[in-house]
């Protein structure tokens, strides 16, 4: 594996200007695609898909829920006269200041929009008339209340508003159209307004209410601040020296703050973070550009992955990008390893041998947790799940091929200060008791607890909210009516007419609601604009109930009462006309001209998908109430508290799912690189008891779950994996050479940690709700999971590798328990050889080199008598000592092999724990009471002549294992062949 990347080193070693080359092109081509890319800011992008959340999702995006400013003028005694005052002069201010930021101002209603809604329910009557209305009118028709309706109807012609009201009573003698108006009403949530010079004022006269449409969304935050700005200006400048003040709340100044608060947090803390962590890698690297160069493979995988994002997408999720940059801590990680290494060991090759295969297992393991995001059912998340991924392995490849390419070797490695990380790392923290104790304790209290940690659905606990804005919002609430908790009902079809008659039905139950005090009240079209369908019914009824025999009796009533008033014949002309007009339905434009009625804030209709909303006010939400209503067929309730606690309860219960996944993803890696369970259990098992440890501490101090920092979750299992497969590698280097790694290990993940602490543990510092969420759950996930690796994990390792190989014992391995010992084994003893492998890199050469020779060493094992020295030369990874020693554990065994890597394997078997087998590199100087020589490779000419004269003075028997070995040297030296088969040669002295 290592390979690979050292002929890469080599080669753009020596062809500089190639590999900066594809360098910069790569650069150049990744740039232009991440420029081209389009975000999309959608937050739904998070809710999981499925039946229910695709129609929310659908209605969402195509339902004009817009972030209106309300704006209350407010004074602390009745005075409409100045409330209308000052309305009028903030509004010619908006108008003449910033007309550029609004779209319209509601809450004025003009003289003719007064008259335009009269004339429009007046000239399509029938359709805001009910039952009860005709039950109405039939009491109306009565001579008595005829009589009585004229009488009053004169008194007001006589009286000063007589010229105002005269059109209205000669249209409509019995004010049947007031019925149809009362509908009106229901446009609204709240009753406690009324109209004064045309402006929505509270019953009390004390308040006048405005509603602003801003032109931009509440994301665009830099248009809306200027906006703002400006707006502030104008009602303070209003405020100064006034009895009538006004304030003003809408979504979009949470927004605002939330941006800026957001930006002053990361500002501040971020920009402290990197000054000390710029400081703290230049000490210890000794070297100014390291910090820079620690973040180019990291750089070049976002820009990977962007990459591969547009060519396959063309757009992605600014959510899953921004959460993906939070991410990117992982793959500096890589970087941080190699420059450990690389400090600590000038060899390259040295350098690939080691870091090359846990770094790309680290990469891919974390890349399979990133890519189970893959399986659930979100599009922000599935877009997270490739950027990480694809960045987190590129960042790997790209820190493999380029730090070695940058870092200047320090030309002394030896002459490097230690300072105090190093002796931190130098620690074996395993080997402290109480350390190990207490992390044990942590984790079988964590066993306790760790169920207990709650998930916050409530996503408004997310959000900053400054005080004056928080105040602001709860005055105008209560001034508004809106203090009850109010939620939206959506009624949605595949076209308007579809969409209309849900609604209708859905007015029906609504108004049952409220005579049955279930709901405070509730605002819809449903008495309003209704369907073709319904349209047609209301003109049957009209028709059905305006008989010709009861037309001409209401007609000779009308004449005769009213001429005894004074009443002209002709008076009631056009109300005659009115109840002999065939009426028709009319179409959803037809209402939407009526400007006054403002249909746009109730109707919204695309192609395929319309929808119409409602409002219903609570005293107290009432979840079976809703529940009930959404039952019906296309009606969705849209209750923020509980949207958030339907959906992101979904998306914890997808994050159960997805754990499940990456553990076992994982696991299979793991297997494919380790070939062996347990070293998949044991590099596994830290993370789980880190997650356990972590809830715990979570569940004792109360910190919740949300929606962003059980994301970053998924950081923190990344960042605790790659420290367990570090670990893993540095305690298998040690039991495999001996030689100790720990320290080096364990130092780059300190800086690791550090830099995490830095970056994101800074944020815990900062004053919005959700970087805080985030820092606190991350500063607890990785010091667990460092302290589990540091303790426990190594801890582990010493009980099942190193104590049992300081015993002459090996390894632990499942295979030695359920394996049984056959009467091969008992012959070759190949389990009991290749269990002094186990776990080594070595393991599959030394498995095939012992089943190819095993015949042989079998062989040469009946030559060997007990209590015999015998002395080996060059012997392949120590497999014939080893066989030759467990055969015969009382023969003394002394082994000669000058090739360094093959003395360090063999050396380090457990074995060679025993006395009777020692490994050497020096030739021996003597050879007291060695009887037997085998000599398995022609010696050096430096020490062939030494070995020769050693034969002639102390050989019983010599054994040559092959067949380039000049042997007839020893015919003269009175040897006789004793056995010679199968490249086998042995010899015995004559007596």
């Amino acid at each position: 594996m290592h390979t690979l990347f050292l002929r890469l080193y080599y080669f753009f070693r020596k062809q500089k200007a190639v590999g900066f080359l594809f360098l910069a092109l790569f650069v150049v081509a990744g740039g232009y695609f991440a420029t081209q890319i389009q975000l999309e800011e959608d937050v739904t992008k998070l809710i999981p898909t499925g039946e229910k959340q695709d129609v929310l999702r659908k209605v969402l995006d195509h339902t004009e829920f817009s972030d209106k400013l309300i704006i209350a003028i407010s004074s602390e005694e009745k005075n409409p006269e100045a409330l209308t005052q000052y309305a009028n002069r903030f509004t010619d201010s908006l108008h003449t200041q910033i007309p550029e930021y609004f779209t319209k101002i509601q809450g004025k209603v003009p003289e003719e929009g007064i008259l335009e809604v009269y004339d429009f329910v007046y000239q399509n009557l029938p359709l805001f008339l009910n039952n009860k209305d005709y039950a109405e009118i039939e009491d109306r028709l009565a001579v008595d209340s005829i009589r009585d309706r004229l009488e009053k109807s004169y008194k007001t012609l006589v009286s000063p508003t007589g010229f105002v009201t005269k059109q209205f009573i000669f249209k409509d003698p019995l004010s049947i159209t007031n019925l149809g108006l009362q509908k009106l009403r229901e446009l609204q949530v709240d009753d406690n307004f009324k109209i004064y010079n045309n402006y929505l004022i509270t019953k009390d006269e004390q308040h006048l209410l405005l509603f602003i449409t801003p032109k931009y969304s509440s994301s665009e935050t830099k248009n809306n601040e200027v906006f703002i700005n400006e707006l502030e200006q104008i009602v303070s400048g209003l405020n100064q020296n006034s009895k009538v003040n006004a304030q003003y709340f809408g979504g979009v100044l949470y927004a605002i703050a939330n941006a800026n608060q957001i930006k002053k947090d990361i500002q501040i803390t971020l920009s402290i973070a990197f000054s000390i962590l710029f400081i703290l890698l230049i000490l210890f690297y000794r070297k100014f550009y390291v910090p820079l160069l620690l973040f180019i493979p990291s750089l070049l995988g976002a820009l990977t992955a962007i990459s591969i994002l547009y060519i396959t997408k063309s757009s992605v999720s600014a959510i899953s990008l921004g959460i993906g940059a939070i991410l990117l801590g992982i793959s500096l990680d890589y970087a941080l390893h190699i420059l450990t290494h690389f400090r600590n060991n000038a060899n390259v090759e040295s350098l690939y041998k080691d870091v090359a295969r846990p770094i790309l297992m680290s990469s891919f393991t974390t890349a399979i947790a990133f890519l189970c995001l893959l399986f659930l059912k979100s599009e922000a998340l599935n877009d997270l799940g490739i950027f990480a991924a694809v960045s987190v392995v590129t960042a790997s490849i790209f820190a493999l091929i380029l730090i070695p390419q940058f870092y200047k070797v320090p030309q002394d490695p030896k002459g490097i200060k230690s300072n105090w990380l190093d002796k931190i790392a130098a620690k074996r923290f395993y080997q402290n008791m109480f350390l190990v104790g207490g992390v044990i304790l942590l984790f079988i209290g964590g066993l306790f607890f760790f169920n207990s940690v709650k998930f916050n659905e409530d996503l408004s606990q997310l959000n900053y909210e400054p005080e004056n804005v928080k105040q602001a919002e709860e005055n105008i609430k209560n001034i508004s009516g809106k203090a009850a908790n109010t939620t939206y009902l959506v009624s949605y079809g595949k076209d308007i007419e579809e969409a209309l008659e849900q609604n209708n039905e859905l007015y029906q139950e609504l108004r049952l609601l409220k005579n049955e005090n279930k709901i405070k009240s509730f605002s819809s079209i449903g008495g309003v604009v209704l369907s073709t369908q319904t349209q047609n019914e209301k003109i049957e009824n009209w028709e059905d109930f305006w008989t010709r025999s009861k037309r001409e009796n209401l007609k000779e009533n009308l004449l005769r009462e009213s001429t005894e008033l004074g009443f002209k014949e002709k008076s009631f002309t056009r109300f005659y006309e009115q109840l002999n007009k065939d009426f028709s339905g009319i179409f959803l434009d037809d209402y939407r001209n009526v400007n006054t009625l403002y249909l746009d804030n109730f109707i919204n209709r695309s192609p395929g998908f319309a929808s119409v909303t409602s409002t219903v006010s609570f005293d107290e939400t009432q979840p079976e109430v809703l529940q009930e209503l959404e039952k019906d067929k296309n009606i969705i309730a849209i209750d923020r508290k509980q949207m958030n606690q339907d959906f992101l309860g979904n998306l914890k219960n997808e994050f159960n799912r997805l754990i499940l996944f990456s553990v076992l993803a994982v696991f299979f890696v793991l297997l494919f690189f380790y070939r062996s369970l347990l070293l998949c259990l044991l590099t596994l098992l830290p993370i789980a008891i880190t997650w356990i440890i972590a809830l715990g501490i979570m569940a004792i101090f109360s910190i919740q779950f949300n929606v962003l920092n059980i994301i970053i979750s998924t950081f923190i299992f990344g960042l605790g994996l790659d420290y367990s497969i570090f670990i893993t590698n540095a305690c298998l280097k040690e039991y495999e050479t001996g030689k100790p790694a720990l320290q080096t290990y364990q130092a780059s993940i300190l800086l690791s940690v550090l830099t995490t602490l830095l970056g994101i543990g800074a944020l815990v510092f900062a004053k919005h709700p959700a970087l805080q969420s985030v820092s606190i759950v991350s500063v607890i996930g990785v010091l667990t999971a460092m302290i589990v690796a540091f303790v426990l994990q190594t801890k582990i390792f010493q009980i099942l590798f190193f104590n049992r190989k300081r015993n002459g014992k090996p390894a632990f391995s499942f295979t030695s328990i359920f394996k049984s010992k056959g009467s091969k084994e008992k012959l070759y003893f190949q389990q009991k050889v290749l269990s002094n492998y186990r776990y080594k890199s070595v393991y599959k050469k030394a498995k095939k080199g012992f089943s190819i020779n095993r015949e042989r060493f079998l062989v040469i094992s009946r030559f060997i008598e007990p209590n015999e020295k015998v002395f080996l030369q060059n012997t392949y990874l120590g497999l014939l000592p080893v066989f030759l020693f467990l055969k015969n554990q009382n023969t003394h065994f002394r082994v000669f092999d000058p090739n360094g890597e093959n003395l360090e394997i063999s050396k380090n078997t457990f074995s060679a724990n025993s006395e009777n087998l020692q490994f050497q590199k020096d030739f021996p100087s003597e050879f007291k009471d060695i009887s037997v020589f085998i000599i398995a490779k022609k010696p050096e000419a430096a020490i062939a002549q030494n070995l020769k004269d050693a034969i002639k003075k102390n050989a019983e028997k010599v054994i040559i294992l092959t067949s380039v070995y000049e042997s007839r040297w020893l015919i003269d030296y009175n040897f006789e062949i004793a056995y010679r088969q199968n490249d086998i040669l042995v010899l015995k002295r004559m007596d």
